[in-house]
């Protein structure tokens, strides 16, 4: 999806994803123990926010849905506006399948992630072969893990 369409959608992203998201957020974050400074990448309307029930950092290129979250910096994920290693985990949802330059992405979540830091992403199975060689190439692959129609990682600095 783009940009327009994520603003398209922003009135009715909850209502038609809040179950699916959570349940890949069960998945992904049951056995991590979620300490320090963390980063919502590609926040969205919140969701994270309100299942973590925390505040996170969010960042997300629609205005609509940070309009609906109520906080957050409106950026793209290719050019993250925080300083180097400043995140504890970078949390992204369904984010890297829908970047333009998804290496540059990654390059840029491995710069403002603390080396003792972790990479939790998931996108649709059909980006897999794209996408895990890209992750590799400069995180560590802790896990793997099957959430829906997805498919989740955990990477290490």
């Amino acid at each position: 999806m783009t940009k327009e369409d994520y603003n398209k959608t922003a009135r009715f992203y909850n209502q038609r994803y809040r179950e699916i998201q959570f349940e890949k957020y069960k998945i992904m974050l049951a056995s991590l123990a979620l300490k320090g400074k963390i980063l919502d990448h590609g926040c969205g309307t919140g969701l994270l926010s309100s299942f973590l029930k925390r505040d996170l950092i969010g960042i997300d290129n629609s205005v609509e849905m940070l309009n609906i979250r109520g906080s957050g910096d409106l950026a793209d994920v290719e050019e993250l506006p925080y300083g180097d290693a400043e995140f504890d985990y970078i949390l992204s949802f369904s984010v890297l399948m829908n970047s333009k330059d998804p290496e540059k992405a990654i390059k840029e979540v491995k710069r403002v992630l603390k080396p003792s830091g972790a990479f939790v992403c998931t996108f649709l199975r059909d980006f897999e072969s794209k996408l895990k060689p890209l992750l590799e190439k400069y995180l560590e692959i802790k896990e793997k893990r099957t959430c829906g129609e997805d498919i989740g990682f955990i990477l290490i600095y």
